[in-house]
């Protein structure tokens, strides 16, 4: 299996299923509100991955892509950051179908949302601004891997919280649920492409701690991540978008 193989099949496929099933649900503001979502996550995470890569974190193997690379990675792994939230803001959307009252209602902006997406370009800025020149290696050995996650995921979900957190708070299940059914999948994705030599991990840059083949700063990254779209997708959709069924 080459990482293309593994985006077809963990998702482009499922995405694929999703939007069949999904299509009645998909109105022209919700997809605006995943496009803009992903396109954030894309700007965002192309940065670090590209300084994980360069700092030997983690690698990717050259007869395992398509051999295109943009700096450091490989042009799959942008287009699975694209992937990533359209099939995360799917599986949130079927949550939604299931639970909520969305038929006929619209995302739309509020000012919250507005101050978060800003907030968001600021500290995307900044990060970009630090790594413009050569970038020095993480010191932390086997901690690099947590560090790197924490400092950069950390900080977008503090922005999302401290400016969104009466709606995060009112909205918890709806993103704990999609979440923790994304973070176990990806998981198992992962598990399968590490297995497959897809991707592998600087051990001395890992804490060694693993779940299956799994390391858990893996596990992790699949937790901040689709925590950070599902808080996203929430905060940028209005509320009345949001509202639980009646029973």
């Amino acid at each position: 299996m080459t990482y293309i193989d593994f985006l077809l099949v963990f998702t482009v496929l499922p995405i694929s299923i999703l939007l069949i099933l999904l299509r009645r649900f998909l109105n022209k503001q919700y997809i605006l509100t995943l496009l803009l979502v992903s396109v954030i996550a894309f700007v965002a995470t192309s940065a670090w991955d590209n300084y994980a890569v360069y700092s030997g974190i983690w690698m990717f193997p050259r007869e395992k892509t398509l051999g295109i690379y943009l700096y450091y990675v490989p042009i799959e792994e942008y287009l699975f950051f694209f992937l990533q939230t359209y099939l995360t803001g799917l599986v949130q959307l079927f949550y939604l179908s299931k639970f909520y009252n969305i038929e006929d209602k619209h995302p739309a902006k509020n000012s919250v949302s507005i101050k978060i997406f800003s907030l968001n370009v600021y500290a995307l800025i900044f990060y970009l601004y630090a790594n413009d020149t050569e970038p020095l290696k993480l010191p932390f050995g086997e901690w690099n891997y947590l560090f790197h996650l924490f400092s950069w995921a950390g900080t977008f979900i503090l922005i999302q919280f401290v400016f969104g957190r009466r709606k995060i708070i009112h909205n918890i299940k709806l993103i704990i649920v999609p979440t923790i059914i994304m973070t176990i999948y990806f998981s198992l994705a992962d598990s399968i492409s590490i297995g497959n030599g897809i991707w592998y991990f600087d051990p001395v840059q890992t804490i060694g701690a693993k779940i299956g083949n799994v390391p858990v700063e893996e596990i992790l990254f699949f937790l901040m991540t689709n925590i950070l779209i599902t808080e996203a997708m929430v905060l940028f959709l209005k509320q009345e978008f949001l509202l639980p069924k009646k029973k």
